[in-house]
């Protein structure tokens, strides 16, 4: 009887040890498959809801994320500021409802022509670069995606 109890203790106990063995090696995957794209934050991965949540809170708390490198998918756009001239290009991403946008601006790292070398309005596009808050002259600023590499 005793050797019977003494084997439930053994086979219980290299059972929790293989699967923390398994958990330490999944998370190691895990972690090489992030740092193998060097990602902080892949939003590509999340549910619609939750990117959407989690654009929101990059741009209602910009300082929270500055300097760290973000992967998203979404929408092309882009805008030219009336005032300055300047164009902003954007990723827009929709809730789960299609009813809400949200999106972030870039600049991408690559020199590019517009429209020659951007895809059309509402295409399909995925970013990776360095999430910033820049400032304009006025003191207001907003978070932009600076070093961009652009995916179609």
């Amino acid at each position: 009887m005793e050797i019977c109890n003494l084997y439930k203790i053994f086979s219980r106990t290299v059972i929790v040890a293989v699967l923390c063995i398994f958990a330490l090696v999944s998370a190691s995957f895990a972690t090489e498959k992030v740092s193998a794209n060097n990602v902080d934050l892949d939003l590509t991965r999340m549910s619609s809801t939750m990117v959407y949540s989690m654009v929101f809170q990059m741009v209602t708390e910009p300082k929270k994320f500055v300097g760290k490198k973000i992967k998203m998918k979404g929408v092309f756009s882009s805008y030219q500021d009336e005032e300055t001239g300047r164009r902003f290009f954007g990723c827009v991403i929709k809730d789960a409802l299609a009813c809400c946008s949200q999106g972030l601006a870039f600049e991408t790292a690559k020199v590019r022509r517009y429209p020659n070398d951007y895809p059309d309005e509402g295409s399909p596009i995925t970013i990776i670069g360095t999430f910033e808050f820049e400032k304009e002259e006025d003191g207001i600023g907003f978070p932009i995606i600076k070093k961009a590499t652009l995916y179609r």
